[in-house]
């Protein structure tokens, strides 16, 4: 196995006490070990069907990108903790000559099975954060003949004097990490680039104790996999997946990690999505026919700087939803844009604990990917959506076959099992948009077939005024046109729009206008301009009509 990887840590916030997993309720024994790259990720992908067993026992969604529920039975799981340590090691690659850190190493269960695996050759740090656990592991290493194993004083927020490791382990005690992010940044320094980090922990899934991050060195106060995951990715850790079939035990997450070649420091998520062109695609969020009323967001990132153009296009206040797959503090919000002001919510097992006012407008802004809860969430935006209202969904692309749990960790999800899931939530896909960003899509959805919506009330029949210039708005909005109103208030009906967008610009039937054909559609729209603006004013056909 290859050796060459580099330190890692920088870890956590403040004083924290281990938790001695000796004592644990039986968990899964796994560490970090080292193995090439690809041979690890091919290894985790390919046990990952097993996993959705465990995520269907605990209500997800374990329907894949193309729909297809996992049918391959459950592996058999280890029988013991030892067993479940060897397990993963034989699934990393780790072998003699290896170093491996077992992280609040306790009584030194585990690292004594390392020990076993890494040989003579290797090395085992059993950390732990107290003299007089330090000099415990010491003394047993010492009597067990195990020279392999050396223990180590850390601290809440650093490792000691450990090294170059192929992998860092921890079992049952990441939710005691008071200073979680300190932490993570000292695993990844003492990482060899390339290594590993195994977290096994509880609970499966979002954070549902909110115990402040002070209050949990002391107390299990167990964490979410939602929490460890965000975290792990923003000091600079690579997703590879999960591994719950190598743990003895149904309770625990079992998540790997990965300190990624070529990146030098600590600190940002090393798959990052693209940046959006936030002033070119603004005009493909815009209403088109009225101003919003009521906008509800879930927005992440940088995506969020698109609620400013669409608050100044609505009349009513907008509300923003946090997602509790994103807050790893009750308190904790996303920054509004510079300007915004809005109310704020932070979902409870997926409720957001609406009023009963109307939403005429939901955005799902590089948020629909994390959803755990989603069945509720959908469920609940749709008892209060409008008749005619809508829900935009724009979101990173999946580039290879994901569960609907590596969706979340990897911040991606496949267009398809979007509108699996939103069909099976009882909306109706309206529109297929343009990609905002060569790694995103971009769809509509309603809660009514598209037939049954009046045009008189449709958010997409079009007529008056109209935002920019008639060629800049229609290249912005043609995918989402149903119709328009002509000037005498005929609706006059548009069909759907095909792979063909295209647009032209024909001679003017008239002094102060302007006429554009759509030639999938075979129709012409006539502008007019005034002092306000361009107006629609009309819609014929090709041949006059």
């Amino acid at each position: 196995m290859s050796r060459n990887r580099q330190r890692a840590i920088d870890g956590d916030r403040g004083p924290r006490r281990r938790y001695n997993s000796a004592t644990a309720r039986p968990a899964l024994g796994i560490r970090v070990f080292l193995t090439g790259s690809m041979l690890l990720l091919a290894s985790v992908e390919a046990t990952s069907a097993g996993t959705t067993s465990q995520a269907a026992s605990q209500g997800k969604n374990t329907t894949g990108p193309a729909g297809a529920q996992a049918t391959r039975p459950a592996p058999t799981r280890p029988a013991d903790r030892a067993a479940a340590v060897r397990s993963v090691a034989a699934r990393l690659g780790l072998g003699k000559g290896d170093v491996v850190a077992d992280i609040g190493a306790g009584n030194g269960q585990d690292s004594w099975v390392f020990a076993e695996i890494v040989g003579r050759s290797g090395v085992v740090y059993a950390e732990e954060i107290t003299d007089e656990l330090v000099k415990s592991l010491k003394d047993k290493a010492k009597e067990k003949r195990l020279s392999q194993v050396r223990a180590v004083r850390g601290q809440v927020d650093d490792l000691g004097q450990i090294e170059a490791l192929d992998v860092a382990y921890m079992r049952y005690v990441y939710h005691h990490f008071s200073k979680p992010r300190e932490m993570l940044r000292a695993i990844w320094r003492a990482l060899k680039p390339g290594g590993y980090l195994v977290v096994v922990d509880r609970e499966p899934g979002t954070l549902k104790d909110w115990a402040p991050r002070e209050e949990r060195k002391d107390k299990h106060h167990w964490t979410g996999e939602t929490t460890v995951v965000r975290e792990a990715r923003e000091e600079g850790f690579r997703v590879v997946g999960c591994a719950e079939d190598c743990c003895e035990s149904l309770e625990p997450f079992v998540l790997i990690f990965q300190r990624p070649k070529g990146i030098k420091v600590p600190g940002g998520d090393p798959d990052p999505i693209l940046r959006l062109p936030i002033q070119e695609i603004a005009g493909q969020f815009m209403p088109l026919s009225r101003p919003y009323e009521r906008p509800v967001f879930i927005a992440m990132g940088q995506a969020r700087e698109l609620m400013l153009p669409i608050m100044q296009r609505s009349t009513g206040r907008g509300l923003d939803i946090v997602l509790e797959e994103w807050a790893t503090q009750k308190d904790e919000r996303p920054s509004l844009p510079l300007g915004l002001s809005m109310p704020c919510v932070l979902t409870t097992n997926g409720d957001p604990g609406l009023s009963t006012e109307p939403i005429d407008v939901v955005f799902f802004l590089d948020s629909y990917h994390l959803l755990f809860q989603g069945n509720i969430l959908l469920a609940t935006l749709r008892e209060r959506l409008r008749p005619d209202g809508c829900v935009y969904i724009l979101d990173r692309v999946a580039t290879r076959p994901l569960s609907r749990r590596e969706a979340s960790h990897h911040r991606q999800i496949d267009p398809r099992q979007v509108k699996e899931e939103m069909a099976a939530a009882g909306y109706s896909l309206w529109f297929e948009g343009p990609p905002p960003a060569p790694d995103r899509f971009l769809q509509i959805y309603g809660i009514k077939h598209p037939k049954e919506v009046r045009p008189e009330t449709d958010p997409f029949v079009v007529g008056g005024l109209i935002d920019g210039s008639p060629e800049e708005w229609l290249r912005n909005n043609r995918w989402r046109l149903r119709g328009v109103k002509s000037a005498d208030g005929r609706c006059v009906s548009l069909p759907a729009p095909t792979s063909s967008l295209s647009i032209e610009k024909t001679g003017a039937k008239a002094a102060e206008m302007e006429t554009w054909r759509l030639p999938a559609a075979k129709v012409e729209l006539l502008f007019k301009k005034t002092d306000r603006g361009y107006l629609l004013v009309n819609c014929l056909s090709v041949d006059g009509r």
